[in-house]
């Protein structure tokens, strides 16, 4: 006879579930994915908008509160009450990434509870800022003793896996590297011309879609001003997303038809969205976090790319991971000057992007159900290491 079903608990204790972010896309088709071999409960810091019903629960660390969250020292607080309260209900703890990475993992360990500390970005000194520079290190050392000490630490990349080994010196046979998966059911290439239909948009337009979480990190001021400047009367630019930064930038775009804001979309017709546009935009923050991948713009990159759209990226970076210059995409310097020259003379016709949209499919992806059954096995190979210590005890 078979025990109870695996129960999952996937906490991201520095993560607020924000409806439109590619981030929070990727952490529910992730525990989609999971939920259909196990029971999956996502704990988010805060949940910052309405919830769809889904074939596993969704809840928050601070109930009620529609702000996002913000310092350290509270979310690290924060954390410690839901070990205290809730991981013991559990079978396994899956601790999302944050600055503070391994501290919920080390407190389950405790509890005898498994978990696996997860690592899909590295934060750079300033993300800890609240604190003061000595508890910075602090800090940071304790997230090296906390990740030393996991059976199983999963990282994003080779690349971050090398950094976790240089960084915290984890014994590289305790990490496993598990890519971000794309949920191809619903992102992959799809007809333009049927998807402006759905929308409303001209069959004749040269259409940009930017989005996301429209803050300082992904400032669209230089792309917004590049439109606005070229003066293609068939220029359109789609922006999608909320956020502290929207009513300033609809304030730049003026009454235009160049710039339209849709606010937030369901994930339902993200899809028409990215199939309507000739080119994708995304930005890259100048203090991202460190690794192969880094924040908000490596998601929306995947989305981009398996729907079969190039990606224009404003990034400091020569190379990229994910965008082949001139092949998939194009990497641009983020300022005026670079967007405006972009769109008036090196952008390519809209028959060539078609083109490089092909290229961009491609890019070789894992798929998110490929991404959920390699966590399933780590959180066997976990488990099966905490029952072993715990019988020789």
């Amino acid at each position: 006879m078979s025990g109870p079903r695996l129960s999952i608990c996937y906490a991201l204790p520095g993560q607020d579930l924000i409806p439109g972010s590619s981030r929070t896309r990727h952490v529910l088709s992730l525990a989609r994915a999971l939920a259909r071999a196990a029971q999956v409960t996502v704990v988010f810091v805060r949940v910052l908008g309405d919830v769809v019903e889904e074939s596993f629960e969704v809840s928050a660390l601070e109930p009620g509160v529609r702000t996002p969250a913000g310092g350290i020292p509270p979310l690290r607080r924060t954390a410690r009450r839901f070990v205290e309260a809730q991981a013991s209900a559990f079978h396994v703890v899956l601790e999302g990434n944050w600055p503070l990475a391994g501290k919920v993992t080390a407190s389950c360990t405790q509890r005898g509870v498994p978990a696996i500390p997860i690592v899909n970005h590295l934060p750079p000194a300033s993300w800890l800022a609240p604190l003061d520079a000595g508890r910075e290190w602090l800090a940071l050392g304790a997230s090296g003793r906390h990740l030393r000490r996991a059976p199983v630490v999963v990282a994003g990349s080779k690349e971050l896996k090398d950094a976790i080994v240089d960084r915290w010196q984890v014994d590289p046979e305790r990490i496993t590297v598990i890519h971000p998966g794309v949920d191809r059911a619903r992102l992959y290439p799809r007809d333009q011309g049927e998807a402006r239909r759905q929308l409303g948009m001209s069959a004749d337009d040269r259409v940009l879609l930017a989005g996301g979480i429209l803050n300082g990190d992904h400032d669209l001021t230089p792309v917004i001003e590049a439109v606005q400047r070229v003066g293609d009367p068939r220029l359109r630019l789609h922006v999608l997303g909320e956020g502290e930064g929207r009513a300033g930038l609809e304030r730049l775009a003026g009454r235009g038809k160049a710039v339209t804001f849709h606010g937030r979309v369901g994930d339902d017709l993200l899809p028409a969205f990215i199939a309507a546009a000739d080119l994708c935009v995304a930005v890259e923050h100048a203090d991202a976090p460190l690794g192969e991948e880094p924040g908000e713009a490596a998601f929306a990159l995947r989305e981009c790319l398996a729907a079969g759209r190039p990606v224009a990226l404003g990034t400091d970076r020569s190379r990229h991971p994910l965008v082949r210059h001139l092949v998939s995409g194009f990497l641009l310097e983020h300022d005026l000057l670079s967007w405006a020259r972009f769109l008036q003379r090196d952008c390519p016709p809209r028959n060539t992007l078609s083109i490089m949209g092909i290229a961009a499919s491609a890019t070789p992806l894992d798929g998110v159900d490929e991404t959920a059954a390699a966590y399933l096995k780590a959180i066997d190979r976990v488990r099966q290491t905490v029952g072993q210590a715990a019988a020789a005890i």
